[in-house]
């Protein structure tokens, strides 16, 4: 069952926060887009709040790591809290974090954790892309001659 992605606000001083609710997959691009784009002028921090969202898959996180990044270039620091066990797991699966033990804050601190799952992504379509399809015919070698 999808559950429709939404935001709410709150915005104080200097820092918004963003409640996020429902299934971040693929779907949830539009309203994450609108989410960024709310964000005021002079506003220097962004709190997203994920306690909302019971799945993600890897589209989603590829999607929050995309608005990291823009909110970043836009020079918004970015804090994430309350992710639910399922997303947790999904970026311990994609960053191959052994056991899926790691703690958030443990996880935040590897440099590098969104260039490693983007890379990682990325890798896993370009396999998919160059994998032949199941319907396609596998052309067997024909020898010829005694050899």
């Amino acid at each position: 069952m999808t559950v429709t992605f939404g935001t709410a606000f709150q915005h104080t001083g200097s820092s918004v926060l963003v409640s996020a609710a429902g299934d971040l997959d693929a779907a949830a691009e539009p309203s994450l887009s609108r989410a960024l784009g709310s964000v005021p002028p002079g506003t220097a921090v962004v709190i997203f709040d994920m306690r909302g969202v019971p799945f993600m898959d890897s589209a989603g996180l590829l999607l929050f790591l995309d608005l990291h990044r823009r909110a970043e270039h836009r020079g918004l620091k970015v804090l994430v809290v309350g992710w639910q066990s399922q997303p947790q797991q999904v970026m311990e699966v994609l960053a191959g974090l052994p056991g899926g033990k790691a703690r958030p804050r443990e996880r935040a601190a590897l440099i590098g954790f969104r260039r490693m799952v983007e890379e990682r992504a990325e890798r896993q379509r370009q396999l998919a892309w160059k994998a032949p399809a199941a319907t396609e015919p596998r052309v067997q070698p024909v020898r010829h001659g005694g050899r």
